[in-house]
């Protein structure tokens, strides 16, 4: 059993309400939009880094009851992803929708990929090591992107509790390639070409996903941990690049994100190892609230 859940408890609506009280659960919200500014000018800088940031996105009444429920699953040894049993991870990523409009076009969907890391500042902690989201064509020829992730710090990101860094794209040699792909993908050879991003919570970062990244090592000078988020999306007129595709406009059930959780739990068993419980659990639920797809098998297809 995980410690603090049991394969009963996180399929009972109850359980996790008594956990985080602050939380909602299909309570029927709507989604505050985001704040991100000039639309025209991010989606070049876009196409010429590679990624944007955007500071103040999200109001802090916002992501303070996510940055508390994040806490509290770390603390009793739950996986992060179950935070989206929640609305408010949800509603964070659909406030966005004009954002990813502007650059996806109408219709986009959101894929089912997503995470939620707790960095503590200390140096046995880490975010995701050096790579690229996805090894397949996913931009256009004027590096327009295909498909796009999305990460929201709900705490200050900074250098000593592993904020993201970046190797710009107008920087990488692989953008003008058009290669994306081979053992040495995620060689970066002159260093000073990477950009450290410290982000203040309730920013907005995104990137493409040929763009070389990584979340760095935190330190015990830091002062408190990162909490974050990401969700990744696509244009309506490419073929799925994971499935199910699902509509970000729609808040999905209490069983659907059961279902999608113990997907992401599996599919990104590379980068954490499940023990027999973690991954007995997962199977469960992905069995159960998403019937007739195939299981993931560890990386997803095109990572």
């Amino acid at each position: 059993m995980i410690p603090g859940l049991s394969a009963a408890q996180a399929e009972r609506r109850e359980f996790w309400g008594e956990l985080c009280p602050g939380m909602s659960i299909e309570c029927g919200r709507v989604a505050t939009s985001a704040t991100v500014g000039d639309l025209d000018a991010l989606f070049a800088n876009l196409k010429r880094e590679g990624y944007v940031q955007v500071p103040g996105a999200l109001a802090e009444s916002a992501i303070a009851p996510i940055r508390y429920a994040v806490s509290t699953l770390f603390q009793r040894g739950i996986p992060l992803a179950f935070a989206f049993v929640y609305d408010e991870l949800w509603l964070a990523f659909q406030g966005l929708s004009q954002f990813l409009t502007s650059v996806l076009g109408e219709g986009y969907l959101a894929l089912p990929d997503f995470w939620v890391w707790h960095v503590n500042p200390n140096e046995n902690a880490l975010g995701w090591g050096p790579h690229r989201d996805r090894l397949i064509p996913t931009i256009d020829a004027d590096n327009s992107p295909q498909t796009l992730t999305v990460w929201l710090p709900f705490t200050d990101a900074t250098p000593l509790n592993g904020c993201m860094y970046m190797l710009p794209a107008h920087l990488d040699d692989r953008f003008r390639q058009r290669r994306w792909d081979g053992k040495d993908n995620t060689v970066v050879h002159n260093p000073q070409d990477i950009r450290a991003l410290p982000a203040t919570a309730g920013s907005m970062l995104a990137w493409n996903q040929a763009v070389l990244h990584w979340g760095g090592r935190g330190s015990r000078l830091g002062t408190a941990a990162r909490i974050s988020a990401a969700f990744e999306f696509q244009r309506a007129d490419r073929l799925p690049f994971n499935n199910p595709l699902l509509d970000p406009g729609r808040m999905p059930t209490f069983t659907e994100r059961l279902g999608l959780i113990g997907k992401q739990v599996l599919q990104y068993r590379h980068m954490y190892p499940l023990t027999d419980d973690v991954a007995e659990i997962a199977t469960s639920l992905f069995q159960r609230f998403m019937p007739g797809t195939v299981a993931p098998m560890g990386a997803a297809a095109t990572r």
